[in-house]
């Protein structure tokens, strides 16, 4: 028997071995797109069927046109007055012309049988003036929607190169005509008669006001920092080829994203992963703290669901994504079973452009009280969601939650974000950029627990490292109160 040979097989510095990459969903941010209002006026050519014994007689002119007026009377079998009735419906408009007897076809009668091969229609122009919305930077339609006050501070997208730039008003003349059949009026749209813009006029500029854009940000899982913008949620794919400078725009905010990788500051968040989770994070450890590559690696590949016997799930990607929201409330519902609710839900972001910039960040903490509620399903005995921030406080994040404090300080790293239901459930993440290059944008990674062990090292984590910088001493009594005594409860 042949001896078997050894494959020798290369060490590699990838991330994901190319067999195992795939696309992974990091962040999902929401933005303000600047739109602004146009009174234009325009005209519309209108494309109308005529009567049917009109019809008859000019189709006849059309196969013989100088015909007699009694031949053409007796080829439909009418009577004097009859005849005089339909001949009146064509001379009055001018489209016949009755001239020694003979019936002829003017030129204004051979126009209607121009614009279809189905016969003659009658051509009118009737006049338009209507507001339409376009956005700043492709100069595409755009209706206004209503915004919340969260949306209303949401980041704005910039307009580095709008389309439009010093001429809008002329650019909307040009942009209307090719996107008449989506702007015309509901009135146009839903008659039978085909309209055609006629001409336009001047397009007047008018109030200013601004739509959220989704973006789902995405990366390879080999290369985890350097990501790319979906915003289908927004405008089908097929739309997105008439809308090129709002791609742009979107490049040039996830490009903002960026950030050098700060070694010790990430290298401290990465050990408080180890040091909250040692028995989750033992074959993940190496003397310098946790192996970021391998245990990027294993949780893209295993990114498993919570079960009675799995306390602990790695999480890759922002809480605000559908995959990880799902997760964590699954996390939660295990950690009902052996803790009674929380009376406050906390939160500490981490210190990164556009954190919690979504409309996801409120409907997740809504959800999360919803879950939280007391047996009788009582909304008096929701928890109360606060949020700790350290430094300059976004203009979206106070209508997130219930009560946001900034805190000018705190102890923690500057990339690790903790979101804790006290003795019920946690997510920490550390937001660092991953992989072979010096900067990029920070590839979020940790995991969500509800093992009881787990959990008390981390409120001991936020008690000692965040809420003691916290000025105001009623907010900071509250918050300790309600994790001390959600900590110390007994299992249930």
């Amino acid at each position: 028997m042949a001896e078997k040979r050894t494959t020798l097989r290369m060490k590699t510095d990838d991330l994901v071995p190319p067999d195992e990459d795939r696309m992974i969903e990091m962040h999902t941010f929401d933005v303000l797109l600047p739109c602004r209002r146009y009174e234009v006026d325009y005209k519309v050519a209108v494309l109308g069927q005529i009567s049917p014994t009109l019809e008859f007689l000019l189709r006849l002119l059309k196969a013989a046109d100088g015909i007699s007026e009694d031949d053409a009377r007796l080829f439909f079998g009418y009577n004097r007055v009859e005849m005089e009735f339909v001949l009146s419906e064509g001379v009055n408009p001018g489209y016949v012309e009755r001239r020694d007897d003979r019936l002829w076809l003017t030129p204004a009668g051979e126009m209607l049988f121009s614009h279809t091969d189905d016969g003659p229609v009658i051509y009118s122009v009737e006049n338009r003036r209507n507001s339409f919305g376009f956005d700043q930077l492709s100069i595409a339609p755009q209706p206004h929607v209503s915004m919340d006050q969260l949306e209303m501070g949401l980041p704005d997208l910039s307009l580095d190169s709008p389309k439009g730039a010093g001429n809008a008003s002329k650019v909307v003349e040009e942009r209307f005509h090719y996107f008449f059949r989506e702007l015309g009026d509901r009135e146009d749209r839903d008659r039978a008669q085909r309209r055609d813009l006629y001409s336009i006029g001047k397009a007047i500029p008018g109030d200013r006001f601004q739509v959220p854009v989704r973006i789902k940000v995405k990366a390879q899982a080999s290369s985890p920092s350097i990501v790319e913008g979906d915003v289908t949620d927004w405008r089908q794919e097929a739309e997105m080829s008439d809308r090129p400078e709002v791609e742009q725009a979107v490049g040039r905010c996830l490009s903002d994203l960026r950030m050098p990788r700060n070694l010790k500051e990430d290298d401290q968040g990465y050990r408080l992963l180890t040091e909250l989770a040692p028995e989750f994070f033992k074959d993940f450890t190496i003397s310098s703290g946790l192996s970021v590559a391998r245990y990027w690696r294993e949780a893209v590949a295993r990114a498993g669901e919570p079960r009675a016997d799995r306390q602990t799930v790695p999480l890759v990607g922002s809480l605000l994504t559908q995959t990880n929201i799902e997760r964590l409330l699954r996390v939660m519902d295990y950690g009902l079973r052996q803790s009674a609710p929380p009376s406050i839900v906390l939160s500490v972001p981490p210190r990164t452009k556009f954190w919690g910039a979504s409309t996801l960040l409120r409907d997740l903490n809504s959800l999360i009280r919803l879950k939280l509620r007391g047996p009788d399903g009582d909304e008096a005995t929701e928890p109360q969601t606060y949020c700790v921030v350290t430094g300059k406080m976004p203009r979206y994040l106070p209508h997130a939650f219930d009560t946001v404090v900034a805190v000018e300080f705190c102890g923690l790293p500057a990339g690790l974000e903790i979101y804790l239901a006290p003795g019920v459930s946690a997510v920490v993440m550390v937001h660092a950029p991953i992989g072979a290059i010096g900067s990029g944008v920070p590839a979020p990674l940790g995991f969500a627990t509800f093992d009881p062990g787990v959990l008390r090292r981390i409120s001991d984590l936020v008690l000692d490292n965040m809420t003691r910088y916290v000025a105001d001493l009623s907010r900071r009594s509250e918050i300790e109160k309600s994790i001390r005594t959600a900590s110390a409860a007994p299992s249930l």
